[in-house]
């Protein structure tokens, strides 16, 4: 961290001390840089770390009105205004860990400080860091600028009003305008006009007003009826005086006639400025405040002269309208006959040149109204049309004929340089008589070879379009009705041009409509994929954009995911799986607001990220694509420079987005109607399965029950005989064998019985569970031979007895069983059941696992749904089941892929009776 280090600043020493020349220069230094300090126009603040002052001097006391002694040692937030002082603090801490040594505090944002009496003043401030003595130190320079501001608004508002009367074509305009600057700039809520009457009797009020909140009406209804004699009330003491009058509270003076309605629509200050012409008074302008305020000789002198101007206004404008009828009238008497001939012939020449434009094309008509203006306008051997840019800012030469020098017809121009530019900022057609005389003409680095210029604006209502102008080697060539005539040229061009750009719209429009149809067509089709590539491309192709994609949103992580992408670098980024983080860009961020959002200069956007294979995009919109009220994804368009996206674009790519909301929501609609479907058709077929597996366990337990009586009957048969004497040693040993081989017989076929007998009530009884598995896996020996698979068990032998309903829980054993063999059908392993005993929550754990491929990872979060399978021959449903079994005898159930190879499933059991979740 970098400090401004101060040097030889040490402590002051007494005077009885030996005298040193060296401690005598620093005393002298100390007691010159104190009296610099306390000079010093701005107020300087010395603070310490934790921002408590350390020094105030003799400027501060006067800007913020405290004495040294009231501020030493407390927090500078004393001097901020308190919403501000949060904001304030974390500058400060931003500052001291910065690697900065000084930092202007207003670059980006206005700073406030606070005064004693609680009034608020606009300032402008510096820090530094400085260590003194081991110690971080900030030194601070303020300067109340409240004067420099007003001195700033007052001069813009003056300008502004100046500008608005001498453009107003009457004085109700004037005034209205005027009070309606006024009131937005200065903080008026209210102004009205009261004007003297026919009589000059009484003051009447004007129908010209402003008022901020509509409310107001009322007040000035209410006002209607009063009329003001001279001396009675604000108007009529303006009227007596002459002169400005400003009441601080209305409610409160005896004079203010109207001080009911004031105080029931909440005005309190009040101010009347006198509007003169030719020194007699002529109206009143009063304004009002919804607040208290103190009188303001500056703001009533500033008024007062707006208001003198607003008088002179006036009376220029009788004059210009009295001179301009005796001019028309003059010219209107003598070039008569001319001015029909040649308004006639160009007529003609410019409805020719109009019925051609579709056919020739823009620039083609430019060059023929261009030619039109050499030929019709008396003098003109050349003649020039320039247009404006897309930003609206440079002339560009359009269309030329007739100049002998190339360079001429190639100069570009900035709106206010050069006649052109002139004749278009101001409106008005501009005569240059003599190139050579007039300041007016641009200078260039080489020589016109004209001597007079004549230039016309080309515009369409308020919209500037260019200039057309027309140039003569004789100066003094053009004449008044020249410029008029020019300047008709260039109405008709603004025509031209207005029709061509309306044509342009229409052929643009029709290109949208198709694309708009052809993503509707898109609609009958079911596959949202192919939709969402076609219409990337068809973006950029038909409409020139840079680049266009489609980001789908992750719902679990909010991450959003490249879809669909144009062009080449689309390829590419799909290779490579593109996403980004949830907020992150403008993508990002208009998918975490859900709202459109278009950037035309991304370079000034803090959170754009730019990708690497994109890096012309210039401009980037992204749309929020909404299916069914939820956010589906991002359709996103980029542009490269010159080129910038236009309202129109987002109203296109919006209305796309939509559409595409549509399709993809028909084809989720049709997804969902196929899945249901085909759960249906597996529903029906479980069924059938689960019908065939009834039938089979009613046969098997009536052909069990048929084969048990037989056996039954020959294990007794073979138990006599093995009573009797005189059997040879060999014989009993076979007989042995036989024995055994039958009961192993009556075993399985009691298993067969127990496995497939129907569910019986809900009856629990205390259970082991190593016995049922013990069970199952004598069921499945052949099963497990079969397939080459082994199998393990590790049993605990502490395992407790469960309460459970035994055929249930067997079923649960014996489809863990069955999954774990078929998942090692190809390779064949070892099927592994462990049992524990969880002692410290009172439960029992079995677990079953394989060394199959594992369980995808796709279907793993859902592998207890319907239907959901890795078994291309499977139901989807043994696994569902097993489930409600586990959680109907209060248990859970899970399932995971092993770290080295194949899946395991748990189950957990309580000991004691619980209520199933």
């Amino acid at each position: 961290m970098e400090y401004v280090k101060i040097q030889g600043m040490t402590p002051s020493v007494s005077s009885k001390s030996k005298r040193n020349p060296t401690r005598d220069n620093i005393q002298g230094n100390e007691s010159m840089l104190a009296n610099i300090l306390n000079n010093a126009a701005e107020a300087i603040l010395f603070l310490d770390e934790s921002q408590r002052i350390l020094s105030f001097n003799k400027s501060a006391e006067a800007i913020f009105g405290y004495a040294p002694g009231e501020v030493v040692g407390k927090p500078l937030d004393i001097l901020i205004p308190p919403r501000f002082v949060e904001a304030h603090r974390k500058h400060m801490v931003n500052f001291s860990e910065s690697l900065e040594a000084s930092r202007s505090m207003a670059e980006r944002r206005e700073i406030y400080g606070l005064r004693k009496n609680g009034e608020e003043f606009p300032a402008e401030a510096s820090i530094a860091k400085l260590e003194f003595n081991g110690r971080l130190v900030f030194s601070v320079f303020l300067r109340d600028i409240t004067n420099r501001k007003r001195a700033d608004l007052e001069m813009r508002l003056l300008l502004k009003l100046t500008q608005i009367i001498a453009e107003s074509e009457d004085f109700d305009s004037a005034l209205e305008q005027t009070m309606r600057v006024i009131c937005e700039n200065a903080g008026w809520d209210l102004g009205e006009i009261w004007i003297l009457s026919d009589n000059g009797k009484q003051l009447e009020l004007g129908s010209p007003c402003f008022y901020k909140d509509p409310n107001l009406e009322g007040f000035r209804r209410k006002s209607i009826e009063y009329k003001f004699t001279s001396e009675t009330g604000l108007p009529g003491r303006v009227w007596s005086s002459g002169k400005a009058a400003f009441i601080p509270d209305t409610t409160l003076d005896t004079n203010f006639l109207r001080a009911d309605i004031a105080r029931e629509f909440g005005l309190k200050a009040a101010m009347g400025i006198p509007v003169f012409m030719k020194n007699r008074l002529v109206a009143v302008m009063v304004f009002f405040m919804s607040e208290i305020q103190q009188e303001d000789e500056g703001m009533m002198t500033l008024i007062s002269a707006i208001a003198a101007q607003l008088g002179t206004a006036f009376r220029r404008k009788q004059a210009e309208a009295k001179v301009a009828k005796l001019y028309n009238a003059l010219e209107q008497s003598s070039n008569v006959i001319r001015k029909r001939l040649r308004e006639s012939e160009a007529l003609s020449q410019i409805a020719h040149s109009l019925g051609e434009a579709e056919r020739i094309g823009l620039m083609d008509l430019l060059d023929l109204i261009a030619a039109s203006a050499k030929k019709l306008v008396s003098g003109a051997e050349q003649a020039v049309i320039h247009l404006l840019d897309e930003q609206g800012e440079i002339l560009i030469p359009k269309a030329v004929t007739g100049l002998s020098s190339s360079n001429e017809g190639k100069k570009k121009m900035r709106l206010g340089e050069g006649v052109a530019g002139q004749a278009i900022e101001s409106g008005d057609t501009i005569n240059i008589a003599d190139v050579k005389k007039d300041g007016r003409f641009l200078k260039s680095d080489f020589k016109p070879t004209y001597r007079s210029l004549m230039a016309a604006p080309i515009s369409s209502g308020e919209r500037k379009l260019g200039t057309i102008s027309v140039q003569s080697k004789i100066p003094y060539a053009f004449t008044q009705s020249d410029g008029r005539l020019l300047r008709s040229l260039g109405n008709h061009a603004a025509i031209a041009l207005e029709n061509a750009r309306l044509l342009e719209n229409t052929r643009q429009a029709l290109k949208e409509a198709n694309a708009l149809y052809y993503v509707t067509q898109g609609l009958a089709a079911f596959n949202a994929d192919d939709l969402l590539k076609d219409v990337v491309e068809l973006l950029q192709v038909n409409f020139g954009y840079y680049h266009v994609q489609v980001y789908i949103i992750e719902p679990k992580t909010g991450d959003l995911f490249l879809h669909a992408a144009s062009g080449e670098v689309g390829r590419k980024l799909h290779e490579r799986k593109h996403r980004l983080g949830a907020g992150t860009g403008i993508v990002g961020r208009a998918a975490e607001t859900s709202s459109p959002l278009c950037v035309n200069n991304v370079n000034e956007t803090e959170f754009f990220v730019r990708n690497p294979l994109l890096p012309e995009t210039q401009s980037e919109m992204a749309i929020p694509v909404k299916v069914g009220g939820q956010l589906f994804g991002i359709l996103d368009v980029q542009q490269a420079p010159p080129k910038t996206f236009t309202l129109r674009d987002q109203q296109l790519v919006s209305a796309v987005a939509g559409q595409l909301a549509i399709s993809l929501q028909k084809a989720k609609l049709y997804e969902d109607l196929k899945m249901a479907h085909q759960q249906e058709k597996a529903m029906r077929d479980q069924l059938i399965q689960n019908e065939r597996l009834a039938i089979m366990g009613r046969l098997l337990a009536s052909v069990s029950h048929e084969l048990n009586n037989p056996l039954q009957a020959i294990h007794n048969a073979l138990f006599l005989l093995k009573e009797e004497k005189g059997l040879s040693e060999q014989g009993r040993q076979d007989l042995d064998i036989v024995l055994a081989e039958s009961e192993r017989m009556s075993g399985m076929i009691e298993r067969l019985r127990d496995t497939y007998r129907p569910t019986r009530a809900d009856e629990r009884k205390p259970t082991q569970i190593n016995d049922i598995i013990e069970d199952v896996h004598a069921l499945l020996v052949p099963h497990l031979r079969k397939n080459r698979v082994a199998f393990e068990f590790h049993a605990d032998p502490n395992l407790p007895l469960v309460p459970a309903i035994s055929d249930q829980i067997r079923q649960v054993a014996l489809n863990l069983f069955v999954n774990g063999i078929e998942a090692m059908s190809a390779e064949g392993g070892i099927l592994t059941a462990r049992t524990k005993f969880l002692s410290d929550v009172n439960e029992i754990v079995f677990s079953v696992s394989d060394m199959g491929p594992g369980i995808s990872e796709s279907i793993l979060p859902d592998i207890f749904e319907p239907f959901i399978t890795n078994s291309p021959g499977g139901t989807g449903l043994g696994l569902t089941i097993s489930r409600e079994i586990v959680l109907n005898h209060g248990g859970r159930i899970s399932a995971e892929n092993n770290l080295n190879q194949g899946a395991v499933f748990r189950v957990w059991l309580p000991v004691q009776n619980r209520e199933s979740k």
